[in-house]
């Protein structure tokens, strides 16, 4: 018999390594999330994939920061220059930081939640690469929504800078109460989004809404409100006609957010 006072110990895990690790894992769901660059050894040590509230927080950051500051350049340097011609640029850069992620899952979703075919082919619809009259039809919808906060929100500036903040801090607490104790039951992002993190989403959405007060005061305020009753909202209508909380949804509901936070600012 073992001596349980006098056999060894586990060896503990070294705290350099576990920090490296979760850094990776933050940097690669911030490539996952952005088409922002990371080292080459994020992606060399296969680390696990997580985007808990406070990752999706830094992505908001950084894209807003990079987002108000180029709209900070053109107007301050460029005051002359065609609003219609700024949007389109802005538009294009935040397309592009995105790497249009959250328009596919816009697509997806809309093409699933309305296509006419039987509940079992919903999955099939959702993963197939090509879309269908609906998802195009959405897409036109949202570009064109998400230009048009962008021509009349004001100050701009503000407005690029809160949007995917807002959005992206409000997913995971909108998330849980959309799904409430059921996760899903498969694998993927969705399972990911109410699962991980570190942080609880409700103190991730409060630091969100407390930098919009301070930012833009009763403005801000109201924009963090009209977010997430809009997201709590336009999830509640679709999460019933597709096959549960998916990634697809996560990007439905983000870009949901955006644009409502843009249009609550153009006010």
């Amino acid at each position: 018999m073992i001596d349980s006072e006098n056999a060894p110990s586990p060896p503990r895990p070294k705290e350099g390594k576990g920090l490296r690790d979760r850094t990776a894992g933050i940097l690669l769901a911030l490539s996952f999330l952005t088409r922002l660059p990371v080292p080459r050894w994020v992606h060399a040590g296969s680390p696990p994939l997580q985007i808990g509230p406070e990752v999706l927080l830094l992505a908001g950051l950084l894209l807003g920061s990079l987002l108000a500051f180029g709209a900070e350049v053109f107007l301050r340097f460029f005051p002359t220059f065609p609003s219609l011609f700024l949007t389109l640029i802005l538009l294009f850069v935040w397309v592009f930081l995105t790497g249009a992620l959250h328009l596919d899952g816009v697509a997806d979703t809309v093409e699933c939640a309305y296509a006419c075919v039987p509940p079992e082919e919903k999955p099939r619809i959702r993963k197939d690469p090509r879309k269908g009259v609906f998802g195009i039809l959405a897409l036109i919808l949202f570009v064109f929504s998400k230009g048009a906060g962008l021509l009349l929100a004001h100050p701009l500036p503000l407005a690029l800078f809160l949007a995917p903040i807002l959005a992206r801090s409000a997913l995971p607490a909108v998330a849980h109460i959309l799904v409430g104790r059921h996760l899903p039951e498969s694998g993927g992002l969705g399972r990911l989004l109410l699962s991980g993190g570190r942080v609880r989403p409700v103190v991730v959405l409060s630091a969100a809404v407390l930098l919009s007060w301070i930012l833009a005061g009763g403005r801000g305020l109201a924009a963090s409100g009209a977010v997430v009753i809009g997201m709590l909202v336009l999830g509640r209508v679709h999460l019933g006609k597709v096959d549960g909380f998916s990634g697809d949804m996560a990007g439905f509901l983000v870009e949901s957010g955006e644009i409502v936070c843009l249009w609550a600012l153009s006010l």
